[in-house]
């Protein structure tokens, strides 16, 4: 199991701390490489020799986009993207084929895509009326036409993603046969990322709450399903307290989109918290997914410095290691 550190094209390589090369300093850190988020631009070449994986661009209400319940006039060719990827479907398309292309230039092992929708108007709100399966089901169709843009086949394996919010969930193999039925090429997989599984916890008060509910999950799981979660996206969520208690605000007629993102941001960050594991339970989830790649996104409210908190989190596999080697 390679481990990885989640990093943006927007983070310059000589922010990692240390002496050395870039891959020396990480290595410093518990980590092989880099997964790093791509956008629609050429990858700089600084970071080639680091990225091992990509996690391509997400558009915060895809779905709202692709079933015409977003209004496109709002946005023009450039700032569409971050919203639903292209002001029609065909837009959409093309800019995903896009972001595919540019981050192929890497090599990738793989390449992360969110398979959740957050609905624009109920993001404030307790109760999401979109359908799971609908939601499933429109990702379907949109990147089966994506690789049909690309020759039928992806150019690096797409490791769909799990939220909290309707769509992929990851809690069961129901989600896992809907695609196998509906996706119409094969290079794909799951990105488990624990934190947003336990942002669907009602009891993930606390670390160990949260763990066994992930390892409940996993013990349902087959070897099939196993089998497709190739990576994982690896940090701790504890936000049932503010799940369960939080102030719903109904979004403002005629508000903008972009300005109900900015309002939302932060109520977004208590749910998902991106905080390091503290116990070392936190290596039961891994070993029992056992995924080629483990990537730790120390992005949230940890220590408030995401190199110590990546230490915090790769310490514990590094004792684990240490202690399988003198038995």
């Amino acid at each position: 199991m390679k481990h990885l550190f989640s990093y943006s094209v927007y983070q310059p390589l000589n922010n990692i701390p240390g002496q050395g090369t870039p891959i020396e300093r990480l290595d410093a850190l518990g980590c092989d490489g880099l997964e790093l988020f791509t956008l629609y631009d050429d990858v700089p070449a600084e970071y080639g020799a680091e990225s091992l994986a990509v996690h391509l661009p997400y558009a915060v209400d895809w779905y709202g986009g692709w079933t015409g319940r977003l209004d496109a006039s709002e946005f023009d060719a450039e700032n569409v993207r971050p919203v639903m990827f292209g002001r029609d479907r065909s837009e959409a398309v093309s800019n995903i084929v896009l972001a595919i292309k540019k981050a192929s230039a890497l090599g990738p092992a793989y390449g992360v895509f969110h398979a959740g929708n957050s609905n624009i108007d109920e993001v404030m709100l307790h109760a999401h009326t979109d359908d799971d399966r609908d939601v499933l089901r429109a990702l379907a169709e949109m990147m089966n036409l994506v690789a049909a843009e690309l020759g039928g086949e992806m150019p690096f394996r797409i490791a769909f993603e799990n939220l909290w919010w309707s769509g992929l969930k990851l809690k069961d193999e129901r989600e896992r046969r809907f695609l196998e039925d509906h996706l119409e090429f094969d290079n794909w997989g799951f990105c488990l990322d624990t934190g947003h599984m336990m942002n669907t916890l009602p009891d993930a008060y606390d670390e160990d709450a949260a763990i066994d509910g992930l390892l409940k999950i996993f013990d349902r799981y087959s070897r099939d399903m196993k089998d497709r979660v190739r990576t994982m996206h690896f940090h701790l969520s504890t936000s049932a307290e503010y799940r369960n208690t939080f102030e719903e605000r109904p979004r403002p007629p005629g508000e903008g989109v972009t300005k109900t993102i900015e309002a939302v941001y932060p109520h977004i960050m208590n749910i998902d918290q991106h905080r390091p594991f503290s116990s070392v339970r936190c290596v039961e989830i891994a070993e029992t997914i056992s995924p080629d790649f483990l990537t730790h996104e120390m992005i949230g409210s940890g220590s408030g410095d995401a190199h110590k908190d990546l230490l915090q989190q790769t310490a514990f596999f590094r004792r684990r290691s240490s202690d399988a080697g003198s038995t």
